[in-house]
């Protein structure tokens, strides 16, 4: 509450001046309205404010040289020793200003309980008050600097954020674009009649990728449809050789996600799962829809070593992106498991939706 409230002061008043202005006057108004509420009701409220003026004169340079010359030039450079020791004669000083400008009030029409009050105080009555003050303005400044060089630091993270995922998008597009044009080529090569029905759905694939892409969020039911014509078009590539599944269960309502975050799974199966050195190759892809989160998992078949890359362990640029696009979009907020075998490869991801 307090973090947001200073966040918006900071934010609606960005002139370093004026805000510090602001924040000495509010400490100032709240730190003597309590020595006001302590004194007025005794003595009324004109020597109530008489002494609160007298506190303020007093504390006011004890507060200042401390914060702005004794922390600075002795505190921060390890002079420990010259720091206690000026601080300790200037927490003295003040308290013996302080006393002397009391005692010096003329005392005619001055209340019994103050006129008593004066004439009991010493020089040194006030030192536990000095030592407050210090503490306390210490640790308010330093309290303060501390917030906004947090928030500083979070502002720097979430623009070092945004450009890491700007950057994995620009990687995304290209090597999307790149195995595609793999796959349209392969089939103007085997069937020029079916090309033309890819044209379109590629079309339709590069038309959410170059769009959608640029958005934080989309709706959910857009990146299924994506991966669903992508499947499609690997169905029209391979002439329905191969047990190619997609399957959504659950209903898909308003849930928003982060775009082409299932894609880099469903191209890795392809690219691996089927071969023409196998006509069992399977690719299985599943959806499982919550109010809360979505599931995919996507099995494929392994080939052999050369084919599969080392048995297509889970490296590569787009599996490597879309695992740090979830551990800068999702954190803790997702589970990734990626498992094979010598025949399967399976990754099940979930994700919590918001």
């Amino acid at each position: 509450m307090i973090d947001k409230l200073i966040e918006k002061f900071y934010t609606r008043l960005p002139n370093k001046k004026a805000q510090s202005v602001i924040l000495h006057a509010l400490f100032w108004t709240i730190w003597l309205t309590r020595s006001f509420y302590d004194t007025y009701s005794f003595w009324g409220i004109k020597w109530g404010f008489a002494y609160v003026l007298i506190v303020f004169i007093s504390q006011a340079p004890l507060v200042y040289t401390h914060l702005y010359l004794y922390v600075p030039k002795l505190l921060n450079r390890k002079k420990y020793f010259s720091y206690f020791l000026i601080t300790s004669f200037s927490i003295y000083g003040y308290s013996l200003l302080n006393y002397q400008l009391l005692t010096t009030i003329p005392r005619e029409n001055m209340p019994e309980r103050m006129t008593r009050f004066v004439g009991n105080i010493t020089p040194n009555f006030d030192l536990l008050e000095g030592v407050i003050v210090v503490i306390l303005t210490y640790a308010l400044k330093y309290t303060l600097i501390a917030f906004i060089t947090q928030n500083e630091l979070l502002k720097l993270q979430k623009e070092k954020l945004q450009l890491e995922l700007n950057a994995l998008k620009a990687q995304i597009h290209p090597h999307f674009l790149f195995n595609t044009l793999n796959n349209l080529y392969s089939l103007t090569l085997k069937n020029s009649e079916q090309a033309s029905v890819m044209v379109l759905k590629l079309s339709d694939i590069m038309r959410y990728v170059l769009y959608q892409a640029n958005e934080e969020r989309v709706v959910l039911s857009k990146e299924i449809d994506f991966i669903g014509s992508y499947t499609e078009l690997q169905r029209i590539r391979y002439h329905n050789r191969y047990d190619i599944r997609f399957d959504v269960e659950g209903e898909v309502e308003d849930q928003l996600i982060a775009p082409l975050l299932f894609i880099d799974f469903v191209e890795n199966a392809f690219k691996h799962g089927i071969d023409k050195r196998f006509s069992d190759g399977f690719v299985h892809i599943q959806f499982t829809i919550e109010p809360t989160f979505v599931a995919l998992q996507v099995k494929n078949s392994i080939g052999t070593d050369e084919q599969a890359g080392i048995k297509q362990k889970d490296a590569g640029i787009g599996l490597n992106n879309v695992k740090k696009r979830l551990s800068l979009l999702y954190p803790q907020k997702h589970q990734l498991e990626i498992s094979h075998d010598d025949e399967v490869f399976i990754v099940n991801l979930q994700i919590e939706l918001t």
